[in-house]
């Protein structure tokens, strides 16, 4: 189904500004709260599995589907390596006489998907041309990959057939169902609920790092950290053990809950970094945390860390605790709060979790 998709997902591209994400921890309208790439970072001819977190009020869960669209990044991160995007939908380049051609959707440098998940692949001649010009030292930061998933007003199924149609009417060269078919699909476009995140194509075998004091020895790729799961203490300040929070609880209106993440052993994971002067740095991953409730439900804050060393009653390397506070009575929905925690590393790992809470019933 990849060469189906020509000049719609390209204006898709252009028209919309895929990085922009609502910081915020009210939902009050349907977007998209994170993208997870699993691996987080590969390497060349390597793959990687994506999905995204659509957050959304109660009772108004989107029958959407999902459109997914992949290319190497420019270095004015505002498009696709090696073609006019412009130029590939107008049919024409920067001069009049020079008409642009649309990329080669076979070729593996611009990939799409329906679904779900997307699969990408770190394939295809743009890809492989820009990494060979790369000096061996720079393929250990490597090449930028941009994905785009786009939220639209149609079925996965719907969509697969639509794109079906578009691919017929563009192998025939009927140029009126191709016109209905492109304005139906950019109709869809211009509405839909749109969000990106960057995926790093790499080599860390390519970089020799020097001998310095870590708790590693060798480059390694990203990964996506650990998320355990909450706990919810009894202590406002969570200074108790607390015990697990279960995927639905049930609460009283206007009831706050102090609730702490839990990370795996290896979230905080410690990495060499070889920066532009060849010098080598020990890190350390610093993961933090964005949450996001439903239906009224209030955080004390919109984002959470991980205790460092110094900070007031705090344990070094435990995530520090947020608080809910549930929506009076009137307002608590009948189809209950939904919270959701994202929890996100400095160098691009992301996953989540997901709580609901329902209102005890009152006589």
């Amino acid at each position: 189904m990849r060469h189906l998709l020509t000049l719609p997902l390209l204006l898709a591209l252009t028209g919309c500004n895929l990085l922009e994400l609502t910081p915020t921890s009210q939902v009050v309208r349907a977007r998209v709260a994170g993208v997870e790439a699993e691996p987080a970072e590969i390497g060349l001819g390597e793959s990687t599995t994506l999905r995204s977190l659509l957050v959304h009020p109660p009772a108004q869960t989107p029958a959407l589907g999902q459109i997914w669209f992949a290319c190497l990044e420019t270095e004015s991160a505002g498009g696709c390596l090696g073609f006019d995007l412009a130029g590939a939908i107008d049919g024409e380049g920067d001069d009049d006489d020079d008409a642009t051609d649309p990329p080669d959707l076979q070729s593996g440098d611009v990939q799409f998907g329906i679904g779900e998940t997307f699969e990408y692949t770190a394939e295809g001649p743009l890809l492989e041309e820009a990494w060979a010009a790369l000096d061996p030292a720079d393929r250990v930061e490597g090449l930028t990959l941009l994905v785009a998933v786009n939220y639209v007003e149609r079925s996965n199924e719907e969509l697969t057939s639509l794109l079906i149609a578009l691919g017929t009417a563009l192998q025939t060269g009927n140029q009126e169902n191709l016109d209905l078919l492109v304005d139906e699909f950019t109709g869809l476009l211009d509405n839909s609920i749109t969000a990106a995140r960057r995926v790093v194509i790499s080599d860390k075998s390519a970089g020799a790092p020097s001998p310095v004091e870590c708790p590693v020895s060798e480059l390694a790729p990203n990964q996506n950290p650990e998320f355990v799961g909450l706990t919810v203490h009894a202590d406002r300040s969570g200074f108790d053990e607390g015990f697990p929070l279960g995927p639905v609880t049930f609460v009283r209106p206007e009831e706050s809950l102090t609730l702490r993440p839990q990370l795996g052993e290896d979230a905080r994971e410690n990495y060499l970094f070889i920066d532009r002067n060849a010098v080598t740095h020990c890190r350390r991953e610093d993961p933090y945390f964005a949450w996001v409730a439903s239906g009224g439900a209030s955080m004390s804050s919109d984002y959470s860390f991980v205790a460092e060393e110094g900070d007031l009653e705090e344990v070094e390397g435990r995530p520090k605790v947020n608080r809910i506070t549930m929506p009076p009575a009137e307002e608590f929905p009948a189809e209950g709060v939904d919270l959701w925690v994202v929890l996100r590393d400095r160098r691009g790992g992301l996953v989540w979790t997901e709580r609901r809470f329902l209102q005890y019933d009152t006589p």
